[in-house]
């Protein structure tokens, strides 16, 4: 699966819980609308932006999906050290 962007990407890996109890592990670029955001926390509390893309995103066993994500429907957001 390819990723289409308009821009550069800067991806972190994270896992996010939802308010149904679902888990998310995915990616998201860090590059928002042409501006590059430090950290994960920025996107989900400096952003206004309601929805946030998650990709090769698995959730419920499926895998590899892209997702757009209501941030409010989001407890919390862990980002993931990629060096594991």
């Amino acid at each position: 699966m390819s990723v289409i962007t308009r821009g550069h990407m800067d991806s972190r890996p994270i896992t996010l819980k939802l308010v149904d109890g679902s888990i998310i592990t995915g990616k998201i670029n860090l590059i928002q609308r042409g501006e590059l955001e430090h950290r994960v926390s920025d996107i989900f509390v400096g952003r206004k932006e309601p929805f946030v893309v998650i990709f090769q995103a698995s959730v419920n066993g499926e895998h590899d999906q892209v997702l757009v994500v209501n941030k409010s429907h989001v407890i919390w957001v862990r980002p993931d050290d990629e060096g594991g």
